[in-house]
């Protein structure tokens, strides 16, 4: 899956004369409405439940980008609606800066995990600023729509059973926030973070798989190690991927590195209610 599976041409609206937050919001979904991107009878409801979410903290993540969203039971599947606004728009965004191009995101509680997913995928594809430019100045929707294609070549791999354990240790503190969002990209299940150093302490010692983490013991307090749950191999080569795209490049010395284990069998799990 890839965001213009979300986001159709008729959902793209370019160049809005710019309104208080509050306002936009409510008129691009009255906008999807009339072209029947979502239930018209459904919109006051959605807009409540993102003004909801709104009220909780602004989705202005900052470089001119706002992506409010909602998980709704009143749409049938997730839904993607797109703005961009030359003038800017009052958003109250973390970094005070008006917003120019908005993402609004509507999922229903079954996509909960994709939702996740399109979510850290668009902030990322989001934080290149002459891509940004390229989606603000496009002339039409197919334009934007294509813009956005052509640089989400990474699929989103669906599965809803985990079958492989993820280890990944990393060297860079700078880094960890990116990689986070990477394994919320990902779909990555049960993720948890530890130093390195004491884990090192515990596993390099009694199971020799794990004796590459010996590297790092006195390297850096900052060494992290990430352990969670996959669905597929494929996730392993996507998360790679992304990782190269944060210039982390697991084949150079030091850098850290990526080990998955088939399960046999995986009971349980953190039930996917996380919200963001």
């Amino acid at each position: 899956m890839y965001i213009i599976d979300y986001l159709k041409e008729e959902a793209i609206f370019l160049r809005l004369r710019g309104k208080k937050k509050r306002e936009i919001i409510r008129e691009l979904l009255e906008l999807a409405a009339k072209r029947e991107i979502i239930p018209s009878d459904k919109v006051e409801g959605i807009f409540g439940q993102i003004m909801e979410r709104e009220n909780q903290g602004s989705t202005g993540i900052g470089n001119g980008v706002g992506i409010p969203h909602c998980k709704s039971e009143l749409v049938e599947h997730g839904v993607i609606i797109a703005a961009t606004f030359p003038e800017g728009i009052k958003f109250n965004a973390v970094d005070g800066k008006p917003v120019y191009i908005m993402f609004l995101f509507v999922f229903p509680g079954s996509e909960g995990k994709e939702y996740l997913q399109v979510l850290a995928k668009v902030a990322r594809i989001l934080g290149d600023e002459n891509l940004r430019n390229k989606l603000i100045l496009s002339e039409t929707p197919q334009e934007f729509r294509e813009t956005i294609a052509k640089n989400d070549v990474i699929p989103i791999v669906k599965g809803k059973e985990g079958k492989f354990i993820f280890i990944l240790a990393l060297n860079d503190p700078k880094k960890m926030q990116d990689v986070i969002s990477n394994l919320v990209e990902i779909g990555a299940q049960t993720s948890l973070i530890v130093d390195s150093e004491t884990l090192e302490k515990k596993l390099a010692y009694d199971i020799p798989i794990f004796a590459g983490l010996t590297y790092f013991k006195g390297k850096s307090p900052y060494s992290k190690t990430f352990i969670g749950i996959l669905n597929s191999s494929e996730q392993t080569e996507y998360l790679n991927q992304l990782l190269l795209k944060e210039d982390i490049d697991l084949s150079k010395p030091g850098a850290g590195f990526l080990v998955t284990i088939e399960a046999k069998q995986i009971i349980g799990g953190i039930p996917e209610e996380l919200d963001v």
